[in-house]
């Protein structure tokens, strides 16, 4: 499974994205040519890479209080790490620390990063200098029908 992650970031930083690899135009996957309908049920991930200066201040003051606002907007953590977690599979980019969390759709997550409640602590974070994040919003693919085992 840390493969397949690393493997998707990797691709999706390269500007490959998943949809190359299941054989699926890049724009169709990306939500340019689906209707608002579709998307609306389309997961979106956002991906944080970057460098913590400051993690005791960083965790306390930002970390240990984002968890609760993402839920009020759907999402949720599916990977965090940093440093040894991250495998290189292909370049030479690592960055120190990532946060992969996945979203109902792009709105949801736009909705909790433009929430009053997330930019005081988005504001705490830039001014106090705990780090340097690149975020990225990524649609993801349209979850597959479940059916019923037989």
């Amino acid at each position: 499974m840390k493969g397949f992650i690393a493997g998707a970031v990797i691709g999706l930083s390269g500007g490959i994205g998943i949809a190359a690899c299941v054989g699926l135009e890049p724009q169709a996957a990306i939500g340019q040519s689906v209707d608002a309908e579709a998307t609306a049920d389309t997961p979106a991930y956002m991906i944080v890479l970057g460098e913590v200066f400051d993690r005791p201040a960083f965790m306390e003051g930002y970390a240990a209080k984002l968890p609760p606002i993402y839920a009020a907007h759907g999402g949720h953590y599916i990977a965090i790490g940093g440093g040894p977690g991250i495998e290189v599979l292909e370049g030479d980019y690592s960055p120190p620390s990532y946060v992969i969390s996945k979203w109902p759709n792009a709105d949801a997550a736009r909705a909790f990063w433009t929430s009053p409640e997330y930019d005081a602590l988005r504001r705490a974070r830039l001014d106090n200098g705990w780090g340097d994040f690149d975020v990225l919003l990524v649609e993801g693919l349209p979850e597959a029908p479940t059916t019923p085992d037989e």
